[in-house]
């Protein structure tokens, strides 16, 4: 059996990317692959979310295993992550980019899972360019991208 490591929100994140993600992972298990999704326990510092709350109250979906233990901004988290995923070997590994911000963390946990000499990485890409310009946006999106191997762009 092919083992697919998601690292995309989910529950209890809310919103359209963890919908997808979940939606995702049923459809990958239907057709009898492992799948585990990697969340976030800290996806935005509460000042940089535009919304009211990233949590959803509504009880998780049945049947995903999902680990909310992603922190965007301590990379000694990463390191954990990526070391993590390197002793797993999954046979693919799926991010989910939506914004440059994520670059460095998604970027940094990709490089050290793919030190496992196995593991593959098709990212999906919602915004490779984003919406709205910030300093450092272009340097985060080039780290995210050289950890990849292949793309499926949204957008």
């Amino acid at each position: 059996m092919k083992k697919i490591v998601l690292l995309s929100p989910a529950h209890p994140l809310r919103g359209g990317i963890a919908a997808f993600t979940e939606r995702f992972a049923m459809e990958l298990q239907n057709d009898g692959y492992e799948v585990v999704i990697y969340s976030f326990s800290l996806q935005y510092p509460g000042f940089l979310f535009p919304g009211k709350t990233q949590f959803s109250s509504d009880p998780a979906p049945p049947g995903l295993t999902i680990r909310p233990g992603i922190n965007s901004v301590n990379p000694f988290n990463w390191l954990k992550i990526g070391l993590e995923l390197r002793r797993r070997r999954p046979d693919l590994i799926v991010p989910r980019y939506w914004l440059p911000f994520m670059g460095p963390c998604l970027g940094s946990i990709l490089r050290l899972a793919r030190g496992n000499g196995h593991s593959k990485v098709v990212a999906i890409a919602d915004n490779v360019l984003p919406h709205e310009k910030r300093p450092g946006d272009h340097a985060f999106t080039r780290w995210f991208i050289g950890a990849c191997d292949a793309f499926v762009v949204m957008s």
